[in-house]
């Protein structure tokens, strides 16, 4: 479906989702975690869990380990906390 926006945000940034290029995706003085390798969709939304007609007519590649996800940006976010409370003058 994101064909076609795609192609046009590519003639700027061929980096782009579809919707957005790379740049506008990026919150300014934020701490980069990682590209996901999966459709936005799929990250986003359990479709194929709990609408599978939905996902089976319309959807394709949407099981996506969203909780190992939140694990380990759970885990990511309690490391930084731990540096700061340490690097904290007593």
């Amino acid at each position: 479906m994101l064909h076609v926006t795609y192609r046009r945000l590519a003639k700027i940034d061929p980096r782009n989702d579809g919707q957005v290029i790379v740049s506008d995706q990026l919150v300014p003085n934020s701490t980069f975690l990682g590209y996901l390798n999966a459709d936005h969709w799929a990250v986003a939304v359990p479709i194929a869990e709990e609408h599978p007609f939905i996902a089976g007519v319309f959807v394709d590649q949407n099981i996506y380990p969203r909780r190992s996800l939140a694990e380990a940006v759970l885990r990511f976010i309690e490391e930084d906390l731990e540096i700061l409370s340490e690097s904290r003058p007593k």
